[in-house]
């Protein structure tokens, strides 16, 4: 993060320190994915932050995935990068959601130690060639004017007068830019609690022609662990079973505790602390009518409804005083206590982001069970900064008319380590294109949610902190989480991002699923007495009729080691009426099923099971693949665009859309405008092919 930005033209006075290829500025979860995807590119890669002990911080819940968030980690691995990994070496809790759902929406989510998390990430960041890693605090950004007027980025200036020159820079300055910390009436200058804000940032980028607006955030106060009775709290113990989010087998040693002993202060069971992992439980509690009593006595004295605080907050993560007024009907709201580390004693309160006066915050937290002696650690506060509404970036992250300015994370108004991370990687990988002059790298949406997110950051107005749901996707079935590496894997191998080894693992997955499925649709099952008794053994309900193995497998209830073992048994039975010469020559020859691994079978059974619906998704895909590839000219002039509606080219004119595919999805564009675009461009074609 940096703490202030101007942007000048070269000056051969500032003394050189050093020249790379990209410099990314801001070691949060965006940062260091761009630098990373960078530096394992082979350009060379500097990565500037004004706290060396911040890098990769959890500010808010030290918690990674959930819906949508946990399929962007499981993307951002498929591309090579860190999340994922570094979430697997540090969390103290994994948990899969939404089991009784589609497997669509399912998702993991883990509770990471907070330290841990940041200290092995820098770990990583330090040992990565191609990248160096400084503290310092950005003042300057050096540009030139190219020959077409529009200005190239060519460096950066220190405060303490170093320039460091790079033709691609990143910004990933989270809520540091004019950000302010707000508790009660309080107010003070600041990115996150303890550290400074990032001043002068929102004029450069307006000195560029930028628009720049306000959002706000928000945290919970954090409790002492030893002021909690927990006996009466509910246990929400993690997975009994292994569960992780990189497919890098060489990522999921536990860093943590290498034969240490967790804090004492929690309650803990056996299978907790000996199952295939440690994992701490987090503990769920519920506010009452006296705490919602506490809440609307003092509504006067928060700065959310008092006018202090002015910049608008996320709607999926509102701050309790939000849910008391919103919610009034409800008598009660679930609160998670998560401990935020094996060796601290420090508890994340979630569910009760507030910017409440401290002493409210203390007696909303005492009228809930559990928490009647709750002391806090650290107060809750509201964060106030500065973004840059998406809109005026191209698919690519770069800045619209500014050559060599990437903006990733919350700079661009969205929430969440994981949207951040993925902006983080998508714009590191773009700036690493970029530093050699070579063609930028989009994803569609119907290839992953990281181009659902970005192509819905750069399409469509942002009215309040951008946060990735399932149901943003309109291709969901096809980007299931554990399809990610069959989707980017390709992609990671191209630009170098994953070795060969790895790509192999996912080219090998591929081919045991194709050759898989062919043999489950040739191979038959007769509904005979002997077939129907072993389907019986491995709990497949009757055939009642001839059906094939992939057919079978289509039922709800049937699993691929079903199928596997049937097909086992009746080769087996086969084979020993041979040998016992009990034969009429018509018994029924079963080719053989092979044990897979665990996620290639589940990617089997998907396949099969929802066969119909991705074919019509991917029907879908195919129809609209015309818009998607259909590019707009840079040059074009909505306002020679005959017929089309006033509001349409307001709209685009201020979007400035790469495709037709992105004009069709900007708001307040019909069908039928995209139809007049369409014939518009086909005419610009015509008249340049004959001239």
């Amino acid at each position: 993060m940096n703490a202030m930005v101007n942007t000048v033209e070269r000056s051969p006075e500032q003394l050189l320190r050093g020249s790379y290829e990209v410099i990314v500025v801001g070691a949060g979860h965006a940062g260091c994915e761009a630098a990373l995807a960078c530096a394992r590119m082979g350009r060379k890669t500097l990565l500037l932050t004004m706290n060396l002990d911040s890098v990769a911080l959890m500010p808010c819940n030290p918690s990674m995935g959930g819906p949508a968030k946990g399929h962007l980690i499981k993307e951002i691995d498929a591309l090579g990068g860190e999340i994922g990994r570094n979430t697997d070496r540090t969390f103290i809790q994994v948990r899969l959601l939404n089991t009784s759902k589609g497997p669509a929406v399912q998702a993991l989510r883990a509770q990471c130690d907070k330290q841990a998390y940041r200290l092995a990430m820098k770990y990583v960041l330090e040992s990565q060639p191609n990248l160096e890693l400084k503290q310092a605090t950005i003042t300057h950004l050096l540009s030139t004017r190219g020959d077409d007027g529009r200005p190239q980025l060519t460096g950066v200036i220190t405060n303490n007068g170093w320039q460091y020159e790079a033709s691609s820079i990143v910004l990933t300055t989270g809520t540091f830019i004019n950000g302010r910390l707000v508790v009660g009436e309080k107010t003070q200058p600041g990115g996150r609690a303890g550290e400074g804000p990032a001043l002068g940032i929102s004029d450069s980028l307006r000195d560029f022609g930028l628009e720049v607006r306000r959002f706000k955030t928000g945290t919970p106060p954090r409790i002492d662990a030893r002021t909690i009775d927990f006996s009466k709290t509910e246990m929400q113990p993690g997975s009994r079973v292994p569960l992780y989010f990189s497919r890098d087998l060489s990522a999921r040693e536990d860093v943590q505790l290498p034969g240490g002993r967790p804090n004492p202060i929690y309650p803990t069971t056996d299978e907790d602390l000996h199952g295939w992992r440690p994992q701490l439980p987090c503990y769920l509690v519920r506010t009452t009518e006296q705490t919602h009593q506490v809440i609307r006595d003092n509504l006067h004295r928060s700065p959310l409804y008092t006018g202090v605080i002015e910049g608008i907050g996320p709607r999926y993560c509102p701050s309790i005083e939000d849910k008391i007024v919103r919610f009034a009907d409800k008598i009660s709201h679930q609160i998670f206590l998560e401990p935020e580390g094996w060796r601290t004693g420090e508890v994340y309160v979630q569910g009760m982001n507030t910017s409440l006066p401290e002493d409210v915050q203390l007696a909303m937290l005492r009228s809930i069970p559990a928490l009647e002696k709750a002391e806090i650690m650290r107060v809750g506060y509201a964060v106030e900064y500065d973004y840059v509404p998406p809109h005026q970036l191209l698919p690519s992250m770069q800045v619209k008319g500014v050559r060599g300015l990437f903006l990733a994370g919350q700079i661009n108004g969205t929430s969440g380590y994981e949207e951040a991370a993925a902006q983080g990687i998508m714009a590191g990988i773009n700036a690493a294109l970029s530093a050699r002059g070579e063609e930028p790298f989009v994803l569609g949406r119907h290839e992953a949610y990281l181009g659902v997110l970005i192509d819905d950051l750069v399409t469509r107005p942002l009215s309040e902190p951008y946060r990735l749901h399932t149901s943003r996707a309109e291709h969901r079935l096809l980007l299931r989480p554990e399809s990610a590496d069959l989707r980017l894997s390709d992609y990671a191998y191209r630009f170098g991002l994953i070795d060969e080894a790895r790509y192999l693992q996912v080219v090998e997955k591929r081919a045991a699923i194709e050759q898989t499925i062919e043999k489950l649709g040739n191979l038959t099952f007769t509904s005979s007495r002997f077939v129907e008794a072993c389907a019986q053994e491995v709990g497949i309900q009757p055939l009642g009729q001839m059906l094939s193995a992939q057919e079978l497998l289509r039922r709800p209830e049937v699993n691929y080691q079903q199928i596997t073992q049937l097909a086992r048994k009746v080769e087996e039975g086969r084979a020993a009426s041979v040998e016992s010469e009990h034969t009429d020559g018509n018994e029924q020859i079963v080719a053989p099923l092979l044990d897979l691994p665990e996620d290639t079978a589940e990617e089997i059974e998907l396949q099969v099971k929802y066969e119909n619906y991705i074919r019509k998704q991917e029907q879908m895909v195919h129809r609209t693949r015309r818009l998607e590839e259909m590019k707009i000219p840079e040059t074009i002039d909505y306002q020679a665009v005959l017929h089309l509606r006033t509001e349409a080219r307001q709209k685009l004119i201020r979007t400035q859309p790469r495709t037709v595919g992105q004009a069709s999805r900007v708001e307040g564009v019909t069908p039928a405008d995209v139809a007049i675009l369409m014939i518009y461009i086909e005419k610009l074609r015509a008249v340049r092919a004959s001239s």
